[in-house]
């Protein structure tokens, strides 16, 4: 063989092999470049709700959520430990969560994390009760009689049903989980890829978003790809991560009313976003050179959005729905409103995941 040739397939086969090693290598390599880190963010979030009474409402309970997995994802035991303490009078029976509709069950989310994290049995059965007692009674379509198509109770159900398959690993939790959030991508979910509060609240109400995306993120990784409702359901976040990127503000924040620039910047919606954009890179469902840049941007706008207690500002309050825009873009903010507490912690927790994978 000529030499020219024989030097020419040298070159071929060296250049293949460059080639298929900058193909091969991992998303994982790529490192997050944040100027604010996500474990000092989110443990000022904690003391501050640590600080105050430990209750049963829909927004607190979220809180120590993300409180508990929060501390698993910094590997922070004293956290974990004071969120299992703040439970105590409920588990002892001094004091009584609700139940008997979503905003109350979803109580069952905060001792199910806490049975997943610890194996402790003792919290197993609240949690359990809880999940049933959505499915107590069914409907025809096999969703929960408790259903309302309002955008919030994506989370609601689906949170608390994924939670109970988590800790029961038994199907029929998961396939709840599932079915409910895809019905209410197909009820209420826009072309666009955003979501109306209600039907008949046509508004793109910005934590009801929120909601909706949290939602997703903590049902899809559960989820089989072998399950029928997995492509509908990934279809649905796809769509809505695509339709997020362009109503994003030139601040990194998202706004009360996404489609409505002049309405104001919001942090709990902004914190649920990120947490589902930040778990989308975290698994690889959504394409690291669309997505890192804004996410980046978005942490580090809504990191300033906590004060030196710990405590976020410029909360939306809670949110009846209503078929009027000016109910939206009049509510008003508060600032260490749980709801805003807990979106900015998920919102630190998947930084944090996001950041220990980067740097692996």
């Amino acid at each position: 063989m000529p030499l020219n040739s024989t030097i020419r397939i040298i070159l071929l086969i060296l250049i293949s092999a460059v080639s298929i090693s900058v193909e091969a290598q991992p998303q994982q390599k790529l490192k997050l470049q944040l100027k604010t880190q996500p474990s000092q963010v989110g443990k000022k979030l904690v003391n501050y709700i640590t600080d105050q009474r430990f209750g049963w409402r829909y927004q607190k309970v979220c809180t120590y959520y993300g409180s508990l997995i929060f501390a698993e994802a910094i590997h922070d035991p004293g956290i974990s430990e004071t969120i299992r303490n703040g439970y105590t009078p409920f588990y002892k029976g001094s004091r009584k969560n609700h139940i008997g509709h979503v905003d109350y069950n979803v109580f069952g989310i905060w001792p199910l994390e806490m049975y997943r994290q610890t194996g402790d049995k003792k919290y197993l059965e609240k949690g359990k009760l809880l999940a049933d007692d959505e499915y107590r009674t069914v409907r025809p379509d096999g969703l929960s009689t408790y259903t309302r198509f309002w955008v919030d109770d994506m989370y609601m159900v689906g949170s608390l049903q994924i939670l109970a398959y988590k800790s029961l690993k038994d199907t029929l939790y998961l396939n709840r989980a599932a079915r409910q959030l895809v019905s209410y991508c197909e009820k209420l979910q826009r072309p666009n890829g955003l979501f109306y509060h209600r039907d008949d609240a046509p508004f793109y109400w910005g934590r009801g978003n929120g909601w909706a995306a949290a939602a997703m993120a903590e049902v899809l990784p559960m989820l089989p790809e072998d399950n029928k409702y997995y492509k509908p359901l990934m279809k649905a976040y796809r769509d809505m991560m695509g339709a997020l990127l362009g109503f994003q503000g030139q601040d990194g924040m998202w706004h009360q009313l996404l489609d409505d620039p002049s309405s104001f910047a919001e942090s709990s919606c902004t914190g649920m976003f990120l947490y589902a954009m930040a778990t989308g890179l975290q698994r690889g469902w959504l394409p690291w050179d669309q997505y890192a840049g804004p996410v980046q941007k978005s942490w580090e706008a809504l990191a300033g959005y906590v004060n030196e207690k710990g405590a976020v500002r410029d909360v939306c309050v809670g949110t009846n729905a209503k078929n009027k825009k000016k109910h939206y873009l009049t509510r008003p903010r508060h600032t260490g409103n749980y709801h805003g507490q807990a979106a900015v912690l998920w919102a630190a927790t998947a930084m944090a995941r996001l950041q220990n994978l980067r740097q692996e």
